[in-house]
């Protein structure tokens, strides 16, 4: 039995999941403005070099926000006085949501820095 996509982004942390959306979006930019002057290499390094601050703070954030997950999930599990199973697989699961979105955007982000970067050193 599979998450629902859309429980899936629901679930998670909507502060990560925005900044998420905002530095892909970003990177996005910078990828349309590397297509337009891909012939002069000081701008595709300057739009490479934006795209890869926007991967990095993606994968950051990712990595706070797992933090954060696990820290919240642990909380709970201590107020609720025992351990539960159900408590700690849930707690856990949800903890991992917004993670692994963000290790997805910074993925797409890296692609995007990649991107037209072949084409200019081949010419």
């Amino acid at each position: 039995m599979r998450m629902p996509f859309s429980e899936f982004i629901t679930s998670g942390d909507l502060k990560f999941i925005i900044a998420f959306i905002i530095f892909t979006s970003i990177s996005t930019t910078h990828l349309v403005k590397k297509y337009k002057t891909k012939s002069d290499t000081k701008l595709v390094t300057q739009h490479n070099l934006r795209i890869n601050n926007a991967a990095f703070w993606n994968l950051i954030l990712s990595i706070f926000s797992l933090l954060l997950g696990l820290m919240h999930s642990f909380y709970f599990i201590g107020k609720a006085g025992g351990i539960a199973p159900n408590l700690i697989f849930q707690g856990v699961s949800y903890a991992l949501i917004t993670p692994i979105f963000g290790i997805s955007c910074y993925i797409i982000c890296k692609l995007f820095s990649h991107i037209y970067n072949n084409s200019t050193k081949q010419s």
